[in-house]
């Protein structure tokens, strides 16, 4: 079966067109130099020869064409075709010059044009199609036939030589059809091929990878993971209320709408991901080299980016979002299966959210034994404290909304205080209950609502907060949180005083862009160096706050030269990175599952390529290691005279405290711990 001739492809579009134009952009200089080049070695022969008058114009000819093409005023057809058109001429020009020359030999005349034939014939096939192409050489040749006979009736040439150049003419033609034809036909087939491969492995509607391609792509992935161990993930998500759409608005519109979440989503993933859609208004993503926390954060940006984009009839679309990794020897079936639990989590929590896959594994992670060689007894419970606490969120609408939740909640951290400052009193126990509070909320619903992961967001909330911490009133639709803040702002100096809330505001400004640099990795799916790691998880646990509260409450009076003595720094130190190294310990789990990256286990793992069991043990060997430090800083303290080394072995006294009752605490609250072994991430 003949295949046609493929359509021409329109001037200046595609791929072709742009190799085209490169073609020629190299054969006509080299054309130009060419000719230049034989005129010169020419220009010595006595007589007008043909190279003489030939060649010159040959070159501006040509030379008109390239800047034609350079300047983009010639189409690039037009320039082929003016090119053709110019070899012709010049071609058939040398054989009458050849014929008509008496003095020359017939073979030699031959030669000359003869080598130059191939060039024409071959030039003819690039520009045009098969068909075209054979017919114009067709035309060339009868003409070189018409022009070569004239010369065997003048006795110029040789009749046997006549024919063999000719044969050799029709059997370099014959060879250029059949590869030409040849050619197109293996075009045509490719081209079938690619329209089948579209139609059985892209969705129609779409346009992206159908639910084939997705199961053929798991299927190497999973036999690459297995093989090289490479971390991936699948994320499935499904758009919210998607009936609704086709119900209120037509079938149409919700086509339209699944064609411009796909278009949306295909620019905001990376280049390395395949997206598809997996059925209905369900779509997948293969998201490959990457880890459940950095997986966690690229869906969170997906969601938001969805969410914000205008769409056509709805105007507005969600979409809940179910993340897995693979795990080792799993089969494509069980990671998908695990996706689809995810996102039926979501669906359940109320859509418009990403949830990360839990299983059970075989062997779960060996929590290391924390020393804590300053235990702390188990304060009393501050019944008290916890209901006047509970009260005071209640008139707020913060915390739980049953009275028997918020006060457990209460009461959890009016011991937290209890423990951190024993000799505190009622007044001050309820204070840094109240604050503990606000504080954890805060940080608690960055992390449920997603502006955790969101800069603009978390610095618009802490802007505010801040605001009604330096004491202005909030608006009268500000948040609770805010109106909380301004509360605990006047009753935080009128026990303190300004110069104190103005050293507690400062902390709180450091703390809140702490919290920015951890919104803006993870926003990135960036795990911090242990280097900045190191810097930055103090000022992101609040710790500098709740020093502030050592004068307050504790009552300690230490001068400032005091504090900034290189040896106090390097206690405060170590103090500060135990309790920061501890909490890492003990929240692993929980922050695994909720594919937080900001975790000193996380961040060992990542850096020295350590599994996750070891990045556990080097955490625990770096907190035995600031221990045996904050016990040999009191060594190096300096003398300051019996008054003020009263004060400084209270503050050692209260530093190693807090680093014993916060891990007490942490243990017995379960606050971190979601039950060891319990269950990881794949």
């Amino acid at each position: 079966m003949r295949v046609p001739d493929p359509p021409q492809v329109p001037d200046n579009s595609g791929p072709l067109s742009l190799l085209r134009r490169r073609t020629y952009l190299v054969i006509l200089p080299i054309t130009v130099v060419a000719a230049l080049v034989i005129y010169l070695l020419s220009a010595g022969q006595p007589g007008l020869t043909f190279n003489t008058v030939a060649l010159p114009a040959l070159a501006l000819g040509v030379l008109l064409l390239l800047l034609g093409l350079l300047s983009g005023r010639m189409p690039l057809r037009s320039v082929e075709h003016g090119f053709y058109v110019l070899v012709v001429a010049t071609f058939l020009g040398k054989y009458v010059a050849s014929v008509t020359h008496q003095d020359a030999p017939p073979d030699t005349a031959l030669v000359e044009v003869f080598i130059w034939t191939p060039f024409v014939y071959v030039l003819a096939f690039l520009i045009d199609t098969p068909r075209r192409a054979m017919s114009r050489s067709a035309a060339v040749s009868a003409l070189g036939i018409l022009i070569g006979s004239y010369g065997v009736l003048s006795g110029t040439m040789p009749l046997v030589r006549l024919l063999e150049f000719h044969l050799a003419q029709g059997i370099i033609l014959t060879m250029l059809y059949s590869l030409s034809s040849l050619k197109n036909q293996v075009l045509a087939l490719q081209g079938q091929v690619g329209e089948m491969h579209r139609l059985a492995h892209l969705d129609p509607l779409t346009g992206i990878s159908n639910r084939r391609q997705l199961e053929l792509q798991l299927g190497h992935e999973v036999l690459r993971s297995q093989r090289y161990g490479t971390p991936w993930c699948v994320i499935m998500f499904d758009l919210d209320d998607f009936k609704g759409i086709n119900d209120a608005h037509g079938h149409a519109v919700g086509d339209e709408v699944l064609r411009e979440a796909a278009r949306l989503m295909q620019r905001e993933i990376r280049g390395t991901d395949l997206l598809g859609r997996w059925g209905g208004e369900e779509f997948l993503i293969l998201a490959v080299q990457i880890d459940l926390p950095y997986a966690l954060a690229l869906t969170e940006r997906l969601r938001a980016a969805l969410a914000a984009h205008p769409m056509p009839g709805p105007g507005h679309v969600t979409a809940s979002f179910g993340v897995a990794a693979y795990r080792d020897s799993e089969s494509a079936e069980s990671l998908i299966s695990r996706a689809d639990a995810a996102l039926y989590l979501a669906k359940r929590a109320g859509k418009n959210r990403v949830e990360g896959a839990l299983v059970r594994v075989d062997a779960p992670l060996q929590m290391p034994e924390l020393h804590n060689p300053f235990p702390v007894a188990p304060p009393a419970e501050q019944t008290e404290v916890a209901q006047a606490t509970s009260r005071w969120l209640s008139t707020f609408e913060l915390g739980p909304q049953d009275d028997v939740s918020r006060t457990h909640l209460a009461g959890t951290f009016a011991q937290l205080a209890a423990a951190l400052h024993p000799v505190a009193t009622g007044r001050d126990l309820r204070l840094m209950a109240d604050w503990y509070c606000v504080m954890f909320l805060h940080d608690d619903r960055c992390d449920a609502s997603g502006i955790g992961k969101d800069p603009p967001r978390l610095h618009t909330l802490t802007t505010r907060l801040m605001w009604a911490l330096q004491g202005h009133q909030p608006a009268a639709d500000d948040e609770p949180l805010a109106w909380a803040m301004a509360d605990l702002s006047r009753r935080l100096r009128d026990v303190g005083g300004d110069p104190w809330l103005q050293d507690v505001t400062e902390h709180v400004s450091a703390y809140f862009r702490s919290l920015s640099w951890e919104a803006d990795n993870r926003a990135r799916g960036v795990i911090p160096t242990t280097d900045d790691y190191v810097r930055m998880r103090p000022l992101t646990a609040g710790l500098a706050i709740d020093e502030a509260f050592l004068s307050l409450v504790d009552q300690l009076r230490l001068p400032g030269h005091v504090y900034a003595h290189p040896a106090v720094r390097a206690l405060t130190q170590h103090a500060n990175r135990a309790v920061c190294w501890s909490n890492d310990i003990i929240s692993l789990e929980k922050e695994l599952q909720g594919g937080d990256v900001h975790n000193l286990v996380l961040v060992l793992r990542q850096e020295r390529g350590m599994g996750l069991q070891d990045a556990l043990e080097a955490a625990a060997a770096m907190y035995h290691q600031e221990l045996e430090r904050l016990i040999d800083a009191p060594r190096h303290l300096p003398d300051l005279g019996p008054e003020l080394n009263v004060h400084l072995a209270r503050y050692v006294q209260l530093q190693q405290l807090r680093v014993g009752g916060i891990l007490e605490w942490s243990w017995r609250s379960k606050r971190y711990q979601l039950g060891h072994g319990s269950g990881l991430p794949a």
